[in-house]
């Protein structure tokens, strides 16, 4: 079962991140992608816990920090894409569609969520809200029988590779964790889920690999 926490609730509609803040649009109507590689920041610790002392909105603190500092026009187009909630820690290059670290200064868990971006859509979040059916495969029951909560976290993505495809599609495999009912849970294991994609960049949705057993 998926477990729903209200933290990634603006998620539940869907597993991506696009529309008219995302992207601009460039010639022919192309989009051009909100985050890249100049659009990792270091977030300024001290003023922005200065600026939540008075103002405790996330969104707003983020905004107007980067706004009065400056900041590269990569760095706040991709914080508006993300809500002002977040912005991006790393990025690493993997060709048509690359991989970044994104961090959520407020909340409590799942501070830092990998996004797959430069892609259609531009943004692909690994917060999943409707994840792959687990129970076929068979390491399940016996995982089951020993954590009776047995839940896929849709959060807390850890990449493990990417891989290419024939077609020269890509693949990115992540480990979810599936813990025993709660976030400070016993870790029963991972499932392997692919997010894939085409040439074109174009999103194919997750596909679930297989499950692993905590040692």
């Amino acid at each position: 079962m998926i477990l729903p926490t209200p933290w990634f609730a603006p998620l539940l509609a869907m597993l991506v991140l696009a529309g008219p803040t995302s992207a601009a649009q460039g010639p022919g109507g192309s989009a051009t992608p909100p985050c890249g590689p100049r659009s990792v920041w270091t977030l300024p610790r001290d003023i922005f816990s200065a600026c939540l002392e008075t103002n405790p909105d996330a969104s707003i603190c983020l905004l107007r920090i980067m706004e009065q500092r400056g900041v590269p026009h990569q760095v706040l187009a991709c914080a508006k894409a993300l809500e002002g909630e977040a912005f991006i820690t790393d990025f690493r290059p993997m060709g048509r569609v690359s991989l970044a670290t994104a961090e959520y200064p407020l909340r409590a868990n799942t501070n830092w969520v990998p996004f797959l971006v430069g892609g259609n859509p531009p943004l692909v979040s690994t917060e999943l809200a409707d994840a792959p059916d687990i129970a076929g495969d068979p390491a399940y029951p016996a995982l089951k029988q020993r954590y009776p909560d047995l839940t896929l976290w849709p959060g807390d993505a850890e990449f493990r590779t990417m891989e290419r495809l024939p077609d020269n599609r890509q693949r990115f495999l992540f480990a979810y964790p599936l813990r025993d009912g709660c976030h400070a849970c016993a870790l029963a294991g991972h499932a392997l889920i692919a997010l894939d994609f085409d040439a074109s960049g174009a999103y194919l949705g997750p596909r679930f690999i297989r499950l692993e057993r905590s040692p």
